[in-house]
């Protein structure tokens, strides 16, 4: 019996390490936390890394695209330990709730799953992002049909907005005036790129280009909503058209 306690104490001390050693790899890795619920969660990612599809399986557009884009474990998450309980695969989400068996003692994972027209990971960038969500709409826009398009980023402060939509920003300034000099549709001979910028907040509608004037939003005799008093400026370039995006946001 002495022997076996002996062992079962080495095993314990063992394990002790392990599981040390092992934290201080998560530590390292970014992200820290309970070690088993990220053991766990490492756990199910393994068992289930084919389950994820390419981007392009993705072959047409839909009217309307709901795209998750997942963004890396933050400074004051990590201060806080919390632990990365969130995995993509694309086309799916999954989210991992930690939780204690009726012994208050055995940990296990519960999983729940979501389902986008496209998941991408935090090792997805925002080039990946424009190419698959919004490219599609600035071609449909610059194709000379009349289309309207988009593209509005949702989530809780702090989920990575602002960082997401800033390059698309970019990227769409580019492409706008790419299209326009080369497509097959409407050049800048004949198009006009022109920018307004409002915002709605407590209530108030203000032309965020023009002193923040105050606005109304109206409906015409075709059923449109417009905007009235708000200021329309003519952008020459992509440069031009950051410019304005930017005093905008100021």
């Amino acid at each position: 019996m002495e022997a076996e306690r002996e062992e079962r104490r080495r095993l314990m001390q063992e394990r002790k390490i392990e599981r040390a050693e092992e934290e201080q790899r998560n530590l390292a890795a970014g992200n820290p936390g309970d070690v088993d619920f990220i053991g766990l969660v490492k756990k199910w990612r393994d068992e289930h890394a084919n389950d994820e599809l390419s981007l392009e399986t993705n072959e047409e557009q839909p009217k309307i695209c709901i795209a998750v884009r997942k963004r890396p474990v933050s400074e004051k998450e990590r201060k806080v330990k919390d632990h990365d309980s969130v995995t993509c695969y694309h086309p799916v989400v999954w989210v991992h709730n930690a939780k204690l068996k009726v012994d208050g003692i055995t940990k296990y994972l519960d999983h729940s799953s979501f389902c986008f027209d496209y998941g991408f990971s935090e090792k997805s960038t925002t080039e990946d992002v424009y190419q698959h969500s919004t490219l599609p709409l600035i071609e449909y826009t610059c194709s000379g049909k009349g289309g309207r398009a988009t593209v509005f980023a949702y989530g809780q402060t702090g989920s990575g907005k602002t960082h997401t939509m800033n390059g698309i920003e970019a990227m769409v300034a580019e492409d706008i005036f790419h299209l326009l000099s080369n497509g097959d549709g409407p050049n800048l001979d004949d198009t006009m790129v022109l920018v307004s910028f409002f915002e709605i907040y407590g209530g108030r509608i203000q032309d965020l280009l023009n002193k923040r004037n105050r606005l109304k939003v109206l409906e015409d005799g075709k059923g449109e909503v417009v905007v009235t008093g708000l200021r329309e400026f003519e952008a020459n370039d992509p440069q031009h058209l950051l410019e304005y995006i930017e005093s905008a946001q100021k």
